[in-house]
């Protein structure tokens, strides 16, 4: 396989694990149980069962989870990387969505977006202002906002580690400040770009080498605490049921997203029959499979 279907295939995974869990975002693992009670059957793309949150778009769109990757992805290939630029452009989508897509506004955009972008000195100085933001919740606010469209980075900068990780921190601190969310995002561009460089790597090798590397470059900003959770979410014996991905309380935290990517790293099943997997487990379904984008890194038959 060439390097433009590694890419690709990241690509369409990001919008097609998008697309297929927005069929169940939101709903408990109970209830989508009970709309395809046979478990071995996959959920129908794009004729699943609408929901009153999912009938807000057309049947098979993605949401604002690759809307965002797509202004990151504009960021990084046309002014590398610039925060003004993205912050802008942020603003523009969440105004008129994308006009050519007939978007009428950045549907779907999250409480943490909006409330960053609404913050006080966003356009000169965003970094300042996410931080901001999140000092507001007393350094508590870590969604998922970010992780599920920093594959950008990986894409693009998958030849230069030092250049994806800065730009993956600094593309992720835009509107999510909190070292937990950095983390996130560090680990999934390194997954990535380690797995288009050496794809015949022995994969739980590559994911230790990855989980250390992203502590490394967290140093003592990620608190003992959030890098012990780190591993454990990361780790090669977490399950869909250890990781809970409906729970109300919780079902936005970064590092539940996270691992959800990696669990679709580690499967063995196909594209489909992973994000299947994972989306039957209700949630915040979309961004879960948003997070599994780099499972197709192999640019697998959906």
């Amino acid at each position: 396989m060439n390097l433009i279907d590694h890419l690709l295939g990241c690509a369409y995974g990001q919008a097609l694990g998008d697309a297929y869990g927005l069929s169940t975002e939101y709903q408990k693992r109970c209830a989508v149980a009970d709309t395809y009670p046979d478990a071995t059957q996959l959920i129908p793309f794009p004729n699943y069962v609408q929901s009153q949150h999912s009938g807000r778009w057309i049947r098979g769109d993605w949401t604002d989870d690759t809307d965002q990757w797509l202004l990151l992805m504009e960021t990084l290939s046309e002014h590398d990387g610039d925060v003004k630029i993205f912050a802008r452009k942020l603003n523009m989508w969440i105004r008129h969505g994308f006009p050519e897509l007939d978007d009428f506004g950045g549907l779907g955009l999250g409480v943490n977006v909006a409330k960053v972008v609404q913050t006080e000195g966003f356009y000169e100085n965003p970094l300042e202002a996410s931080r901001n933001a999140w000092e507001s919740t007393g350094r508590q606010a870590a969604p998922n906002g970010a992780v599920m469209r920093c594959s950008a980075s990986a894409v693009v900068h998958y030849n230069n580690i030092d250049k994806m990780k800065s730009t993956a921190i600094q593309m992720c601190q835009t509107t999510h400040f909190d070292p937990r969310c950095v983390a996130s995002c560090v680990a999934v561009c390194l997954a990535i770009a380690y797995i288009i460089q050496s794809p015949d790597d022995d994969l739980e090798s590559l994911i230790g080498r990855v989980q250390q590397e992203t502590l490394a470059t967290l140093g003592d900003a990620l608190l003992p605490i959030y890098r012990e959770e780190f591993l454990w979410y990361t780790g090669q014996d977490r399950t869909l049921d250890d990781l809970r991905l409906d729970d109300d309380k919780v079902i936005g935290y970064t590092f539940k997203c996270l691992a959800a990517g990696f669990y679709g790293l580690r499967s063995t099943r196909s594209f489909q029959e992973t994000l299947n997997d994972l989306i039957r487990q209700g949630g915040d379904a979309d961004t879960n499979g948003a997070s599994d984008s780099y499972n197709n890194h192999n640019n697998k038959k959906f």
